[in-house]
């Protein structure tokens, strides 16, 4: 029951985050979070994390992490 969503601003479901790890839609992983950061899977920095909010490298909001939901109403 750790599976988090990641929207965009306008509430559009495009990302997974499951523990530490980040998926597409297609349960693709594509990138890691480590602290506060989240890299893409060849260690560069893509995201940055403050608290539920998905910032841009510039600081800018792109988006959030939702609630965590469980494995069932994933499918």
């Amino acid at each position: 029951m750790s599976t988090r969503g990641i929207c965009t601003r306008d509430g559009e479901v495009f990302a997974y985050l499951d523990h530490n790890r980040i998926y597409d839609l297609n349960g693709v992983q594509t990138g890691v979070v480590d602290g506060r950061t989240v890299y893409d899977l060849e260690g560069n920095r893509r995201w940055l994390l403050d608290g539920d909010a998905v910032l841009d490298l510039q600081a800018n909001v792109i988006g959030y992490v939702g609630e965590p939901v469980s494995d069932d109403e994933i499918e």
